[in-house]
């Protein structure tokens, strides 16, 4: 895989966990009802992890020499749907975390599955190690903790 494409794939993955670090941000603000301390603590959490994914693959991405663009265009770049402000119920809430969630590890692992066939690049074996504690992180935030919070009642 050139080093232009592995750029490339980093800043996109680096669009979605901004994207998606947004959307955490407009829930956690706008959550209100049953479990609303708890709801409101867990978004917190996940809006900063997301914002720290962003952070180091737009960093890794220089590692390629690829030039970060402005954050503020995401979701353009990569046609992203944010979430429109509104209240959310502690249920809706988990629904969009469990739909942003989702599409985070999925694409986390597309890539990861890349770059973990390059065995030759110390930056691409390093990017992948990256990849998998993110994708470890996510998915279980997804696969038993909001999997958890679906079972809750409203």
């Amino acid at each position: 895989m050139d080093d232009k494409i592995i750029g490339a794939a980093l800043i996109e993955l680096a669009d979605l966990a901004n994207c998606v670090s947004g959307d955490f941000h407009t829930l956690h603000l706008n959550v209100h009802g049953i479990e609303f301390d708890s709801i409101h603590s867990v978004l917190k959490t996940y809006y900063e992890e997301a914002a720290d994914d962003y952070d180091e693959l737009a960093e890794k991405a220089r590692m390629f020499d690829i030039l970060v663009p402005n954050k503020n265009g995401s979701a353009t770049r990569i046609g992203y749907g944010s979430i429109d402000e509104m209240l959310f119920t502690r249920s809706e809430c988990v629904g969009l975390i469990q739909t942003a969630m989702i599409h985070l590890t999925e694409t986390y692992l597309q890539v990861y599955q890349q770059l973990n066939k390059i065995d030759t690049c110390i930056k691409s074996v390093g990017i992948s190690n990256f990849l998998q504690t993110r994708i470890e992180y996510w998915s279980k935030e997804l696969c038993f903790f909001n999997n958890s919070r679906a079972d809750v009642g409203e």
